[in-house]
């Protein structure tokens, strides 16, 4: 399987944000898109802020479904390697985006979806221990009508002053400064810091089947 980061282009306003296209090889795309788990693995997550379904490290099914699936086994163990780590980082020093150090780095792996029929989430930064986001488009081509939306929105507030509080902030305290579209065999990468904000949503596709489906890597901060 090979990844592919090599013409990963970044802004840096707002924040360092980037999009690494084609992230797969073609081969290797097809095979785990096809073998995406399914919907019916994946519990629903329905809180403020939140209409989508995940599948984690910390839910027994990930695990048995990691189990089942060689090709997801070895590129779960190969995208959460130090190694694989180590690199992401190297290549946001190479781009200039500095990440806070670390004692030790960890990573969280999580499958997700989201209704092409109003899922969404809400504006927000990420949680403080983490440090590098990558999160992977998994549809086949020509499968999602952009009309529907589901891309990531690169937000800025409005007012630069204002003290707003993820998940809670309504968007209309934002200006989309960035839309990276939902398409096939992406990699969406992004630092995080005080003013990563970022948002899906909610996506327009009344009455569609269709799920807005994505694997995601955090890269953690194990200890300062």
């Amino acid at each position: 399987m090979q990844l592919n980061f090599s013409g990963a282009q970044f802004i840096t306003d707002p924040y360092p944000i980037g999009l690494a296209k084609p992230a797969f090889d073609d081969e290797s795309y097809e095979a785990l898109v096809e073998s995406f788990p399914p919907l019916s693995l994946l519990p629903a997550f329905g809180g403020a802020g939140y209409k989508k379904f995940a599948l984690n490290e910390k839910m027994q099914p990930y695990h048995t479904f990691l189990e089942s699936s060689p090709i997801w086994w070895a590129f779960q163990n190969s995208i959460k390697s130090i190694k694989f780590i180590d690199f992401i980082l190297n290549l946001l020093v190479d781009k200039g985006i500095p990440v806070l150090p670390a004692k030790q780095w960890t990573s969280r792996f999580e499958f997700a979806a989201m209704p092409a029929d109003g899922g969404k989430i809400d504006p927000h930064t990420d949680t403080a221990y983490k440090a590098v986001t990558l999160i992977f488009s998994m549809l086949r081509p020509g499968e999602w009508d952009p009309a529907f939306g589901g891309g990531t929105d690169v937000l800025r507030p409005k007012d630069p002053t204002a003290r707003l509080e993820s998940y809670k902030a309504p968007l209309s305290e934002f200006d989309v400064a960035h839309t990276y579209p939902y398409t096939p065999n992406q990699c969406v990468i992004f630092v995080k810091n005080n003013v990563s904000w970022h948002s899906v949503g909610p996506m327009l596709g009344v009455g569609s089947p269709l799920m807005r489906r994505t694997i995601t890597l955090n890269i953690e901060r194990a200890a300062l």
